[in-house]
């Protein structure tokens, strides 16, 4: 497991949950000192499922720790993207498009496509079967592409 890019994807993943940098950070760097403490985890090759289900209940405990979250501040998440190939305006749109997604769909596109992990993994993060996960995520994309072409949720 490369930690270099397991960071980058877990810090990623955070900051589309908490929308701050910082606190991104230390979740991630709690979430891999949890790991190292575990005395419970053994190695069978799933150490991304585990880090992000870790990563994903520390996000939740600091939603449950402060009422107050902007979710207007998209300037973090550009700096996190690793692809320079994107438009500023164009990776805008498609921040604003995911945050009109309703939450479960918004992360199971994050882990999917941000965070790189796979329909049996993002399952095993989110308790799902592999066919919840591939099932939810067509409908995100498509509900995705209808925010993206400029069509409101109230057009359903």
């Amino acid at each position: 497991m490369d930690l270099k890019v397991q960071y980058d994807k877990l810090l990623r993943y955070c900051y589309m949950k908490t929308k701050d940098r910082f606190t991104a950070e230390d979740i991630v760097q709690e979430t891999f000192l949890k790991l190292w403490k575990s005395h419970t985890y053994e190695d069978t090759g799933k150490e991304m499922a585990y880090l992000y289900t870790i990563a994903r209940n520390l996000c939740m405990d600091e939603f449950r720790r402060r009422k107050d979250v902007d979710i207007d501040d998209y300037t973090e998440l550009l700096e996190c993207r690793n692809s320079q190939s994107d438009s500023i305006i164009e990776s805008l749109a498609i921040t604003e498009a995911l945050e009109k997604l309703p939450e479960e769909l918004k992360e199971i596109i994050t882990l999917r496509y941000i965070s790189d992990m796979s329909s049996a993994d993002i399952g095993k993060v989110m308790n799902l079967s592999r066919f919840s996960v591939n099932r939810r995520l067509k409908e995100g994309l498509k509900l995705l592409k209808k925010y993206m072409e400029g069509e409101d949720e109230d057009d359903r």
